[in-house]
Order: structure tokens, then sequence, then C-alpha cells
């Protein structure tokens, strides 16, 4: 009986790491769909995610700080991107009212079209890959990514607590 038991554990086991292989899989597939567009678009993959982000946000700009929060970039990532971008003519960068410190982020025109020509496209496929799979099965699948990121990040604050730092 006991060895049984055993060997359903180890069985559930090598189960649930074929499970979490395969999610770190596509999870890995995923990113890097998004980095080769980019880079056929001859951008790098932080620069088109702040056009994406400037982008679906329309109305409104974001500063740098929000932008790392948004995509979880360094700070040094995300400034060395907009310094290309701003030597490229893609965007420029205005002082906030009252904190000369914290800048906003504008496309400008070039920065617009170049939005409107590689990010839009890029999001109407991700709207049709998502319709694709129906209304009440996108639901499923961002609910239940959210709850396994939740659980996740739990785990992992579980893990780091009173860690000392490598």
């Amino acid at each position: 009986m006991q060895l049984q038991e055993e060997s359903d554990m180890e069985e559930e086991s090598r189960k649930s790491f074929a499970q979490i292989t395969l999610y770190n899989q596509l999870i890995k597939e995923m990113d890097d769909l998004y980095r080769v567009y980019a880079k056929n678009c001859n951008l790098s993959e932080t620069a088109f995610w702040i056009l994406y982000c400037i982008r679906e946000r329309e109305e409104g700009a974001f500063t740098q700080r929000e932008i790392c929060g948004y995509w979880f970039y360094t700070p040094q990532t995300v400034n060395s991107a907009l310094k290309n971008m701003t030597e490229e003519g893609l965007i420029t960068l205005r002082a906030e009212e009252g904190n000369r410190k914290s800048k906003r982020i504008y496309l400008t025109e070039k920065g617009k079209e170049t939005a409107e020509r590689i990010v839009v496209p890029l999001m109407n496929a991700e709207r049709r890959a998502l319709a694709a799979l129906g209304e009440q099965e996108t639901e499923v699948f961002l609910q239940t990514m959210k709850k396994h990121t939740e659980l996740f990040k739990e785990e992992i604050t579980k893990l780091t607590e009173g860690a000392e730092p490598m």
C-alpha cells in the first residue's frame, strides 16, 4: 500500500514538473514572438513596449517611472531606450509642471506614424487571437493567469523573505 502511494506521488510530481515546464516554455515562446516582431520592425524590445503602452493609453502621457512599473523594466533599461527613441525622433520628453525631474513621454509625428504602422497591426492580431478563443474561454484564461501570477508571487515572497542577497 505504501509503495503504491509513493509511486502515485512520484507520478504526480513528474506530471506537475512537466506542466510547469510546458507553461514556462509557452511564456518564453510568447515573449519571443513579441521580441522577434519588434526586431523585424527594427525596434528594440523595450522601444516596442514603450510605443505599445503609449499607443494603448492614447490619452495622457507616461513618465519613465510609470513605464517601469507597467512593464517591469529597470529604470536604466527604460532610460536607455528613451534616449535612443529621442535620438531617432520617435518621442519627446517634457518636464512636468512643478517637478522638473519627472518628465512625460510624448510621441512625435514620426513616433505616432511608427506606432500606427507597427503597434496597431500587432494589437489587432492580439485581439483576433483572443477573439478566436471566444469570450468565455478568454475570461477563464485571463482570470487563471492572474490567479496563478498572484499565487506564484506569494510563493516567491515566502522563498525570499529573510534571504540574504546573492
